[in-house]
Order: structure tokens, then sequence, then C-alpha cells
């Protein structure tokens, strides 16, 4: 009985331990970018991400790195198609999608200040069209804010609303990032 005591009480306590070392941040953003290699008119698309990082302390044990997960969305309108209006309608008029993702945050000084990349992986689904998608960020935290250059790939099997397999659509991002 002693000894499974003892057990129960090590591992509160080491439990605790572990979650005192664990720093997470809600990163919200706005992006703003194009598809480059679209059939149709490049018009500026606007979108944003919400992200949850959490500090790495299973691959790399280094405080600066994070794990991160999260939900893009992005609406690339053409033609007639507003920012608006375009947004999952029947017509013809955008290419929006939706991308949830998991990435891994190398930073220089941690989320808050400092130069970072986020090579980041997962799936871009939109009304017509899904791909698996490759989205890294680069750019530079300044308090609490970070401002970062984006390029979300797609790759799919059928051809998309801007009438290719593939995607790839570069772009700038501000984003604000919530200490939790």
């Amino acid at each position: 009985m002693k000894k499974i005591i003892f057990l129960v009480v090590f591992c509160i306590i080491s439990f605790a331990k572990a979650q005192a070392q664990y720093v997470s941040y809600l990163r919200i953003s706005g992006d703003m970018g194009t598809i480059v290699n679209s059939q149709r008119d490049k018009k500026f698309g606007i979108g944003g991400n919400i992200s949850w990082l959490t500090t790495d302390n299973l691959l790399s044990l280094n405080n600066n790195n994070f794990i991160t997960l999260g939900v893009k969305a992005h609406n690339n309108p053409y033609g007639d198609g507003k920012f608006i209006s375009s947004i999952m309608n029947k017509k013809d008029d955008a290419f929006n999608y939706l991308l949830p993702f998991i990435g891994y945050r190398i930073t220089q000084k941690g989320v808050e200040d400092g130069f970072f990349v986020e090579p980041r992986i997962g799936v871009a689904i939109g009304p017509s069209y899904s791909a698996f998608a490759i989205a890294p960020l680069a750019g530079y935290a300044y308090n609490a804010f970070d401002f970062s250059i984006y390029c979300d790939m797609g790759f799919g099997n059928e051809d998309g609303p801007i009438l290719k397999k593939q995607f790839y659509n570069i772009g700038l991002s501000v984003a604000y990032n919530i200490s939790l």
C-alpha cells in the first residue's frame, strides 16, 4: 500500500512539474495574398488563421520551439466575385479553402520577440477541391505581434476552381499572439 501511495504522489508531482514547463499561445492573424498560378485573374485574396502554439518539451526540449495546431481560411475572388459575397456560394466566382494544419515553429527568442520559421502541413479543403498542403511561414515577432510572409502550396488530383491541380498562394500575414 505504501508503494502505491508513493507512486501516486510521485506521478502527481511529476505531472504538475511537467505542466509548469508548458507555455501556450493563441495566434490570431489576418492574411492577404494572391494565387500566383491561377488561370483566372489574379486578384488579392483575404483570410486569416487561428493557431494554438505550445512549447515543445517532447522533440527538442528547447523552450524557444513550439508545436502548432491551427486552421486557416482563405478567399480569393476572381471575375465578378467579391470578398464577402463569394464565400462558399454556388457561383463560380472565388477560390476558397479551409486549411487545418500542424506545424513546428522554430524561434530565436520565443513567440513574442525575434525571427521565426514555421513549416506547416495539412489538407486544403474547398467546396469542390481538396489537396495535400504545405504552408511554410517565416517572419519577425515584436511585442507579441508577428509580421510574416507565407506560401500555401496545395497539391490535388483534380483541377480546382483556378483550373489547375495545384495552387500557390503567396502573401503577407499580421498576427497577435495571446499568452494563455
